[in-house]
Order: C-alpha cells, then structure tokens, then sequence
C-alpha cells in the first residue's frame, strides 16, 4: 500500500512540473549526463608522477601573474614542495635553499635594491644574514645548506637605498624539515662524525670487531677511559658544552663532551646513536640489535669525590647497558 501511494505522489508531481513547463528538456538531460561522464573520466584517471610546480598548487596565480612570475629548477623530491611568499618562491633543490622572484609592486613603486635573507640551520647552529641584489628585478639565488637533515627556516625581506634593515619586518618566511638521511648517522656541528681524527679515531678503536655490540663495547671503553670529568665546573652557572673534536682535543669536560665524542664514534662506524637528556645530564642511547639502549660513558669514567671535589678515574663496565638518570629529551642534532 505504502509503495502504490508513493507511485501516485511521484506520477502527480510529473503531472504538475510538466504543466509549469519546469522538466528538463531531453537536451538538457544530455548535457548532463555527458558533463558527469567528463567528471567521472577526470576522476578516475591513476596518479601520476609529482613535479614541483613554479607556483603552489593551493594558490594558483592568474594567466597574467604566470608570465611574469619566476621559474624554479625542476625538483622530483616531493617532501620540499615550493613556498610562496608573495612574489618570491623558495624551496630545496639537490641539498639547496633555491630563491627566485621579482620585487613586490611596493618594492618596485620604492626602486628595491635587491632582497635579505635570514637563515637559519638548526642542526648546523647556523644563521646567515645574506643581501642578494636584483637583476633586471629579479633574483635567482641559491644557498648551499650544511645538512641535509634538520629544520632550516629563512625569511624574506626587501632592502631599499637609506633605509635601515629591520629582521623584524619580513615579506614572510618558509620552514623546511629536512630529511635526506638518517639524522642518527649523519653529522652535526656538535657531533662531528665525518671529521677526519673522528673517523680514524672509530676505525682504530673498532677494528678487528666483527659485531655492533662488540663494536659499540669498545667505543664505550676508550671513552669512558680516555676522557676525563671537569669537576670544578659541576656546579658553574653557565657550564660549556662540548663538541665531538673538543672533547678529542681537550680530553677534558663535562658529561656533554662524553656524550657527543661516544655519538659521534658510533656514527663514524655506521652505529646509530643519539644524545639524551634529563636530571642536568646528557648521556646516549645506542642502536644495537634493532633497539635504542642507552650508554653512560660519564659515568663508566669515574666519579667525583665527595671530599676532594676531583674527579677519581674508575671504570665501571655496568654502564655500558644503563644510565642512573630519567630521560626528558634529545638534543637535535
């Protein structure tokens, strides 16, 4: 019953649309079908291969902006997809910040010189203040990076004849995550693994060693035995903290210099390794066997006597697997 009540009310509306003149004429009908078959054949067509484009896929410029606006060099990488900031573009090409644009229509009503850039390299604890003039308006500038891991962030501002830079003031800016690499592998500014006493210092130390444990035991061992505690900076307000190559050199510091010469001896060998932190002191954890596990040359060195104040060599092998310290964090590099 319910459906023979349903056929009448859908056969009377017919009835009365066609009375209005209101149905779709049976052209219109085609033209319908026809625009959702386009549609669907648009859909349904496979992915293809990403390349970067010379302007941002969300803000497509007008056909008048795309003849005047700067081309950037062709980039299959899709993880550094471009950045607009207003006329300028910038993204990363084969381990490159790539800048191009023209001045802004205030640049040009005001005669700009040329753009400044403000970048900044986090892992190499960088920052670089750079004036790139214009050519015939335009630039096209490349800044090679140090890493090719870690966040880079660079502004972008316009600079004028007699008129004082302000890092404040900035056309905008673009941030980059970079991830060509295993960042526990690779060099950092504090944890030079590539410098070469570094590495013919790990090649020594492991050679003759068939596995990542054995490997690992034995970078372990000459720091903790090679290096020694600072004591009298314990307590220092503003205690230094120690690179790889310093802690080599001075042989001298405090538990950051351990942690990053022990890092920086792994990576050299292939072994990844981070720096933790927590409880104001830093110490590493290992990749050994698929698992992170932590390593405390400081305290395998030795300890601080309590009377003294100085530091008493005394190798403690137990801390070749463990730390006495809670984890708050890594440090970036």
């Amino acid at each position: 019953m319910k459906k023979l009540i349903v056929l009448l009310i859908g056969v009377y509306a017919l009835f009365y649309l066609s009375q209005k003149d209101m149905l779709p004429s049976i052209a219109q009908i085609k033209s319908l079908l026809n625009l959702n078959l386009e549609n669907s054949q648009l859909t349904e067509q496979p992915n293809q291969e990403v390349i970067i484009p010379s302007q941002p896929e969300t803000n497509q410029p007008t056909a008048t902006e795309q003849k005047i606006e700067p081309s950037v060099p062709a980039s299959t990488v899709g993880n550094y997809q471009p950045t607009k900031i207003q006329t300028y573009q910038v993204t990363v090409v084969n381990g490159k910040l790539v800048i191009t644009g023209k001045a802004t229509p205030y640049g040009e009503f005001n005669k700009a010189d040329g753009v400044i850039l403000y970048i900044q390299e986090a892992r190499a604890d960088k920052k670089a203040t750079i004036k790139v003039p214009f050519t015939n308006g335009k630039i096209d500038y490349e800044y090679p990076l140090h890493y090719s891991v870690g966040d880079v962030i660079i502004n972008v501002d316009e600079y004028y004849k007699g008129i004082a830079d302000d890092p404040d003031k900035v056309l905008g800016y673009a941030k980059y995550h970079l991830t060509d690499g295993d960042p526990f592998l690779l060099p950092s500014f504090m944890i030079q693994s590539n410098d070469p006493a570094i590495t013919a210092l790990a090649q020594n130390i492991t050679n003759g060693k068939q596995t990542d444990t054995d490997k690992s035991r034995a970078i372990f061992e000459w720091v903790a035995k090679n290096i020694a505690y600072n004591a009298p900076l314990v307590n220092a307000a503003n205690p230094p903290t120690y690179s790889a190559v310093q802690t080599y050199q001075t042989r001298n510091v405090l538990c950051t210099g351990y942690a990053h010469l022990s890092a920086a001896l792994h990576r050299a060998v292939g072994i990844k390794a981070k720096v933790a932190y927590g409880e104001n002191h830093a110490w590493n954890e290992i990749m050994l066997n698929g698992v992170w596990r932590s390593e405390d040359p400081t305290f395998g060195s030795g300890y601080i006597n309590a009377n003294t104040r100085k530091f008493v060599r005394s190798y403690q092998p137990a801390y070749f697997s463990k730390t006495d310290k809670h984890k708050e964090g890594e440090y970036p590099w």
